[in-house]
Order: C-alpha cells, then structure tokens, then sequence
C-alpha cells in the first residue's frame, strides 16, 4: 500500500468517524491492524462515551494473502459474527466481545463501529494471565456450532486436519520449492494420519487468531476477545496451538500452558489433542514457508527456522513437545 493510498483511506476513515458525530482521540496513534485489514480509530462523543471504529481497506495490489482467501471475506466473517452476537447475545452477557454500536454501507460495510473497552495498562504478560487465556478458550467452545452453520454472509473458515489440507495444496507450487519431494510426501502422509485419528471430533467455534493482540483484560480483570476475521469451525485444538506458536512468553511459561490444555487428558484423547495441535502447527509453519517465499524468495531469514518448526510438528513426540 502506497504512502499516498494510505493517507487517502486515513482521511475516508476520519470523515465517517465525523458523520457519526465523534472526535479522534490521542489513543488511535497506539493502534495499528494486526494483518494490515482495517484502520481503528478510537471516537469520543460530546458526552465522553468511547468507541472503536474499524474502517477496513480494500485489497492491495501487492499484499500477499493466504492461500485460497478472499479479500473480502476477512470483514464478512467479522460483520457476520457481530450480527449473530446482536441477535443472540446483544448485552454480551456470555461472550465476551465488544458490542456493537453501528454498522457502516456497502455490502460488506465499509466500517464497524464497536464499544472501546479500555484495556488495562501494563506489558501484556502482567495484564493478560494464563486463567484469562482458558477462560477465553472455554468462552470460544461454549458457542453452539449450529449456530454459525447456515448463516447468510458468513464464510466459515473451516480449521480442522481436511481444511488445512485444502489449503495447504493450493500452496504447492510456492512451496514445493522450499521442501522438496520428500518432505511433501512425508506432509500428505502426515494429514492422511492425522484425518484418522481426528475424523469424528466435535467442532467447536475457532477463532483463528487467537493472540495477545486480540485479547484485552480491563481494569477489573475481565477478559474480552476481538478481531473475528478469521472465524470459523473445527479443530478443537487450533486456538491453543495458534496462541502457542505464536506467544513471546518464556519458554517456562508456555511449557505450563501447553500441560494444563492437556490436563486430564489421558489415552485416545491425548493422542487426540497431540494430533489438533500438530496438524495446526504444522499447517502455520507451511503457511510461513509460503509467505516467506514469495516475498524473500530462496533467501527467506526465516526459513530454516520455519522448516524446524515444520519437520516437529510431523514428528511430534518430544520434537514438538520437550516436557
């Protein structure tokens, strides 16, 4: 996205928040979009009430999508959550997300304004606790998949072992490059097992990027979830691998997190679990090999990395998980 196109959509956003009658507060020069889909801007009205609007650009000519994604479904998937949070849980008095204020035109809207939360201050690993993590992890699992199944305007994303198969083929081309005949036989043999010991789990609602950056915890302790481009079905297992994967934290730390998920969790379902996480992970790490090389080509830095995280999540066992 060009500098001039960025200041285009900056001043787009900030005339919708003035029809909507509202100022820009100092705090949007602490926000930025995770992957770059929307701009937030936090509006104050004349009685002091906050709110976040959420004002999502439009595809770029030069930025890498995943594999199979529409550009537009990222806000349909958003805008379709919210609605069945409004007409299922308006006052969000059992899951925990913003509520919504206003929907902007266009199908799909070209802006969502929320309620602003205010997240308690402090680094993330002082606010955002491992309780809070599980609670919001049992919060995702409470919503009743049938209700997502159907809906008009919500394109699921389906995150379980076939799903990421799915997309992983579309991959092949960019990444058959980075890991050779061999690895790609041992990749399908992987899923085909995978599928075996998976087939006939519960699908639960997923979040699909379940982060620190997507969670807040305010000044009472109570944890909320946001950022729902990338909603779906399936893996019970995927949020916690994505969170996983993905924390800074100390090693310790996600040590800890990775054995309660496990808890009593003994047998077929153990097994069951270890299998969730590796086919999570090892879809993440061939979606980072993807990107890597289309943007770095042969010389990604983070291939050999990626490959490592990849050949452990096909091996499981004490190379995915050393305790």
């Amino acid at each position: 996205m060009t500098e001039s196109s960025t200041a285009t959509w900056w001043q787009a956003a900030r005339k919708a928040l003035a029809d909507l009658g509202l100022r820009e507060s100092e705090r949007t020069q602490r926000l930025s979009s995770g992957h770059s889909s929307s701009l937030p801007i936090v509006g104050e009205s004349q009685n002091g009430r906050t709110f976040l609007l959420k004002w999502y650009l439009p595809p770029g000519p030069d930025r890498i999508y995943p594999a199979g994604v529409r550009p537009e479904d990222y806000v349909r998937r958003e805008v379709g959550f919210y609605r069945l949070l409004d007409s299922t849980d308006p006052g969000r008095r059992n899951f925990p997300a913003p509520k919504t204020v206003a929907f902007g035109p266009g199908d799909p809207p070209q802006w969502l304004l929320l309620e602003w939360i205010q997240s308690a201050p402090g680094p993330a690993e002082e606010v955002i606790g491992m309780d809070h993590v599980f609670e919001l992890l049992d919060k995702i699992a409470e919503v009743p998949p049938d209700r997502l199944l159907g809906r008009r305007g919500l394109p699921l994303n389906h995150w379980n072992p076939i799903g990421y198969m799915d997309r992983i083929r579309l991959m092949y081309d960019a990444v058959l490059f980075v890991l050779g005949e061999s690895r790609w036989r041992r990749v399908q043999l992987f899923f085909d097992e995978a599928v075996r010991w998976t087939d006939g789990r519960k699908p639960i609602l997923v979040h699909g990027d379940l982060s620190e950056s997507n969670m807040l915890v305010d000044d009472d302790g109570r944890a909320f979830l946001v950022d729902f481009e990338r909603i779906g079905l399936g893996n019970q297992d995927h949020d916690l691998a994505w969170f996983w994967i993905h924390s800074t934290r100390h090693l310790e730390w996600k040590k800890q997190l990775v054995l309660r998920w496990f808890g009593g969790r003994v047998g077929g379902d153990r097994i069951r679990a270890e299998w969730g996480i590796r086919t999570a992970v090892a879809y993440l790490a061939i979606r980072r090999l993807r990107w890597g090389y289309l943007t770095h080509g042969d010389e990604d830095p983070r291939l050999s990395a990626n490959l490592a995280l990849l050949d452990a999540a096909l091996a499981g066992g004490s190379d995915l998980f050393p305790y």
